[in-house]
């Protein structure tokens, strides 16, 4: 199942494609931020915020545009809830002196608290730049008649796996198939998709934030991805906090 956050940024690039621009995911940011080339030829670093229900989530963290690794000149931020999706453009610099003022605020109502974790951002502070595709020079209108290819879904395979051969053109080819077992957590308005390894217990993130980290433990795992999120120390078990399908993990755990 694909996860919130790539739903948002390919409904984002297929809405770029069809007004006239391009639009391509970079790797180099954990946010996986998207550079946008206008139909002038301006390019824009843009980060995507996603969601199915309640408030976006960013971090307190975003007040300063000193800890955006991804130096974004805007923030889309994509209702995916309704259709067709809603999208809401704005600079970062503004998203940044929002979030720092609602953090002040809420510093001033318990000054022992900490400027981190995860921030809500409701609708009503987004609202006003709902369809801003001009700030990024893109078209007011969409072209149905430009096709956008949909992504190709993509696994991670890592060892332990079990490895097949087969033959392509004459030559012996290994395919190797990933036997862990899939997993699942929502938390903190994020879900994140991990590979569990029953022989190691060895847990790797495969989808959402801390994407390719690798734990040795189900409970390491969910305590990271939490913590990086909350900007706090947290502290779940890890057995009962993933899930396959609706099943908590350790239905599956090995007998001591």
């Amino acid at each position: 199942m694909e996860d919130t956050a790539s739903r948002g940024i390919n409904a984002f690039i297929g809405e770029v494609t069809q007004r006239g621009g391009k639009a391509v995911r970079l790797t180099h940011s954990r946010r996986n931020p998207v550079q946008v080339t206008g139909d002038d030829g301006s390019v824009r670093i843009v980060r995507v915020r996603s969601k199915l229900d309640g408030d976006w989530q960013a971090r307190r963290q975003d007040e300063s545009l000193d800890s955006d690794d991804t130096r974004s000149e805007f923030w889309v931020f994509v209702d995916l809830a309704v259709e067709p999706h809603e999208f809401f453009v704005l600079p970062s610099v503004e998203v940044a002196d929002d979030i720092r003022a609602e953090v002040d605020l809420w510093i001033m109502d318990s000054p022992g608290r900490t400027r981190t974790g995860h921030h809500a951002i409701p609708r009503g502070r987004v609202v006003h730049g709902r369809d801003r595709w001009d700030v990024l020079a893109l078209a007011a209108v969409k072209d149905p008649s430009i096709h956008v290819e949909p992504p190709k879904a993509t696994k991670r395979a890592s060892l332990p796996a079990a490895a097949k051969k087969r033959r392509s053109g004459g030559v012996e080819e290994v395919e190797v198939v990933d036997v862990r077992i899939e997993v699942t957590a929502d938390c903190h308005g994020y879900r994140w998709v991990g590979r569990f390894d029953e022989v190691t217990e060895v847990m790797e993130i495969v989808q959402g934030p801390m994407q390719g980290r690798r734990f040795p433990s189900p409970t390491a795992a969910a305590n990271a991805v939490t913590g990086h999120i909350s900007g706090d120390t947290e502290s779940h078990d890890g057995w009962s906090f993933w899930a396959i399908g609706r099943t908590a993990l350790g239905s599956r755990r090995r007998s001591a």
